[in-house]
C-alpha cells in the first residue's frame, strides 16, 4: 500500500489515521490522493517559535542615547558654548620671546611736545572715560617706529602689559589668564595713575600689543600718546632670531 501523507502539513500518515499526529488535520478517506501525494509538495511548515520582540531593546537605546545628549548639553552649557575646553588647551608659541628681547623696559619720562595722542576715549566723551570690570582688559596696538607713552588715571588699580601678537593670542584664548603666556613680557605694576611711562621696543617692531587690565570695577581714563621715532634695525622681539 502507498505511504499516505498529511494533506494539510505533508506530515507521514499511519495507516487508517483519522487525524494528522503532526497538525492535527482531519483525515478525509474520500480523498485518498490527496493523501498519497508526495511531502515536497506542501510548503514548508511554518515556524511555531514565537518572534522575538525588539521593544526593550529599542528602549534601553532610546535611553542611552537620552543621555548621551543630556550629557553634552551640560557639557556645554558648563563650558559657557565652547565645547572641548577641559583638555587644557594653550595655544602653544614656536619662539616665545626671550628675556633678552624685553629690554629696554619701560621707564617713566615726560611727554615731548611733538607726541600725538591716539587713546583719549571709548566710544564716548573723553571725560565719561572707560568702564572696566573685574580682571577685564582693554588692549591696543602699538604703532611701528613709535615711542608709545602710557598715560591714565583711575579709581581702580590698573595693570599694563606689553605683549607680542603671539602673546595676546595665548591672553585671549585663556581668557585673560596671564599664566597661559609663555616666554618674557614686559609690565607696568598696578596703579591708579600712570604718568608717563615709555616703552621703547615699537621702534623697530610691530608686533606688539598693549593691555590694560582692571583689578575691580570702575573707570580709567586714558590719555595715551605716541611719538615716531624709528630705530635705524629691528627691536625687542623682532630682533631676536626667529623672532619676527
Amino acid at each position: 500500500m502507498a505511504q499516505s501523507y498529511c494533506p494539510n502539513c505533508g506530515a507521514t500518515l499511519q495507516q487508517n489515521a483519522a487525524f494528522c499526529p503532526n497538525c492535527g488535520t482531519r483525515i478525509i478517506a474520500s480523498h485518498p490522493q490527496s493523501q498519497q501525494l508526495p511531502p515536497a509538495y506542501y510548503p514548508p511548515a511554518m515556524s511555531t517559535q514565537a518572534p522575538v520582540s525588539t521593544g526593550p531593546y529599542k528602549a534601553v537605546i532610546g535611553v542611552l542615547l537620552i543621555i548621551i545628549i543630556l550629557l553634552g548639553v551640560g557639557l556645554y552649557g558648563a563650558t559657557s558654548g565652547h565645547l572641548f575646553p577641559l583638555t587644557g588647551y594653550r595655544y602653544p608659541l614656536p619662539n616665545p620671546p626671550n628675556s633678552q628681547s624685553t629690554l629696554p623696559l619701560p621707564a617713566p619720562t615726560t611727554l615731548p611736545p611733538s607726541a600725538k595722542t591716539i587713546w583719549n576715549a571709548c566710544g564716548a566723551s573723553p571725560s565719561q572715560g572707560c568702564s572696566m570690570t573685574p580682571n577685564g582688559w582693554r588692549e591696543g596696538t602699538i604703532p611701528d617706529t613709535y615711542d608709545y607713552y602710557v598715560y591714565f588715571t583711575s579709581n581702580v588699580s590698573i595693570t599694563v602689559y606689553f605683549f607680542t601678537l603671539g602673546q595676546f593670542v595665548q591672553y585671549r584664548v585663556c581668557n585673560g589668564d596671564v599664566s597661559c603666556v609663555s616666554g618674557a613680557y614686559d609690565s607696568l605694576p598696578p596703579t591708579t595713575s600712570q604718568q608717563t611711562a615709555v616703552f621703547r621696543l615699537a621702534e623697530g617692531c610691530g608686533d606688539y600689543v598693549a593691555i590694560y587690565v582692571a583689578s575691580a570695577s570702575g573707570i580709567m581714563k586714558p590719555v595715551v600718546s605716541v611719538d615716531q621715532n624709528p630705530a635705524p634695525s629691528p627691536t625687542g622681539y623682532c630682533a631676536q632670531p626667529g623672532g619676527a
